[in-house]
């Protein structure tokens, strides 16, 4: 009933909720637990009042005083996409959510996806991301943002007041102009901290390592979106230096769990998430399918939320880290047979082919498959035939079936129109 007020206060609840959060990585892990542990029993008590909710324990056989711990959500079903989304487009028809805010997905899995924000949940997650840049050292009451153009900005990319006094500065980067206007963009912002896509990231630090281009340093950078692998990695480091910041998370979830720098494992935010990792049969397991709830969301929760993410897990005194994720990859090859191959399937190849900067698989028919390459002429000591020849026999090697392959060398591959850039689109329907 004060959706309006916070609505307006948006701001200042975010400022006292990142008040409230932990902004460093614990050396001892025991008392965020226990806040953990106290957030999924209110989640789970506040989940069993909302009738989509009610069902779903019911079906399952549990209530809400089976479940004490993060490890208890496993009692539960996952909750899909798909289900998310008809309940979300269902939910939106009431009156009683005229003042929350309607977020919308990419698409990159498909569909957009919209989804209904409470204004104080919308703080929260505006809070947690603060809190993200803050872990890693930056200070956003000083130092300067830049980032993406976002259609979620509360501000629309004009200065605020605190923003005018050189408190929480931001700019903007138009992700879509030619790199070397993106260039002059940030170079004369001369951001502390920048943040977009990983795909737009790619695209701008190749034209600079092509054209011996400088780019501004920032202390802080975070490709957000999709998986970072090694070689963009390493790209990275070389173009825009050492501060790379990992953050995993949804748009649905908000930033879960975050790897800095070298590191070589995600932490979770164990006080506002829960990161589980469930096998095929949606049971606990070391490695399997990356499931999130974030335990901040409330009014309409987000309970075993699986984004489609495959990911390993190690536990040592009782906290989980994630050690590895495998990004989404929402397609398939597909065969005449039925038959698909996923991307985990041929994925060693690639990782392994120090040749290739950036690669797309384009499936044309049940037949051919049209591939575009950003060849790594540092690195590499074949030609471009030769690359090809390779590529086409490890690949055919690893096919359920043989394709008919042919390839498109480009200086960077163009994301889609999400910003994101998916690895494998297959035109088959």
């Amino acid at each position: 009933m004060f959706e309006k007020l916070e609505k307006k206060m948006v701001n200042v609840l975010l400022f006292i909720d990142l008040f409230k959060m932990k902004k460093s990585i614990p050396t001892d892990f025991s008392g965020v637990l226990k806040v953990q542990d106290r957030r999924v029993r209110r989640l789970v008590r506040k989940a069993y009042k909302i009738p989509f909710y009610r069902k779903r324990f019911k079906e399952a056989g549990v209530k809400p005083e089976d479940i004490r711990t993060g490890d208890d959500l496993s009692k539960l079903p996952l909750l899909t996409k798909d289900e998310l989304r008809a309940w979300m487009n269902e939910e939106a028809k009431k009156p009683k959510y005229k003042d929350w805010y309607q977020d919308t997905t990419s698409g990159s899995s498909g569909v957009p996806l919209m989804l209904l924000v409470s204004p104080r949940e919308k703080a929260y997650n505006m809070a947690n991301w603060f809190r993200v840049m803050m872990t890693a050292g930056y200070n956003p009451f000083i130092g300067k943002t830049m980032s993406r153009k976002s259609a979620h900005s509360i501000t629309g990319g004009k200065d605020t007041f605190l923003q005018r006094f050189g408190i929480l500065r931001r700019g903007f980067v138009s992700q879509y102009d030619p790199e070397p206007d993106i260039v002059k963009q940030i170079n004369k912002y001369r951001p502390d901290f920048l943040y977009m896509n990983k795909s737009e990231f790619m695209r701008i630090c190749l034209y600079c390592k092509k054209n011996h281009v400088r780019l501004r340093k920032p202390k802080y950078y975070c490709p957000t979106g999709e998986k970072i692998d090694d070689t963009a990695r390493k790209l990275f480091r070389e173009i825009l230096g050492p501060g790379i910041i990992d953050s995993y998370g949804t748009a649905e979830t908000g930033a879960a769990m975050v790897k800095l720098f070298d590191s070589k494992e995600y932490v979770i935010h164990n006080d506002s998430f829960v990161v589980n990792i469930y096998d095929e049969h949606n049971k606990p397991a070391n490695e399997g399918n990356i499931v999130v709830t974030p335990l901040y969301k409330t009014d309409l929760p987000l309970i075993n939320y699986a984004i489609g993410d495959r990911g390993t897990c190690e536990m040592r005194g009782g906290v989980r880290f994630i050690t590895s994720v495998q990004g989404r990859m929402n397609d398939f090859f597909r065969y005449e047979t039925g038959e698909v191959t996923t991307f985990f399937e041929i994925a060693p190849i690639i990782a392994h082919c120090e040749d290739i900067f950036q690669i797309r698989f384009i499936q044309k028919s049940y037949h051919n498959i049209h591939i575009q390459c950003v060849q790594n002429k540092e690195q590499s000591g074949r030609t471009e035939k030769e690359i090809e020849e390779m590529l086409t026999e490890k690949l055919n090697n690893k096919f359920k079936h043989p394709f008919e392959i042919d390839y498109e060398w480009m200086d960077s591959i163009p994301p889609d129109k999400n910003g994101k850039l998916r690895m494998i689109v297959c035109e088959v329907k």
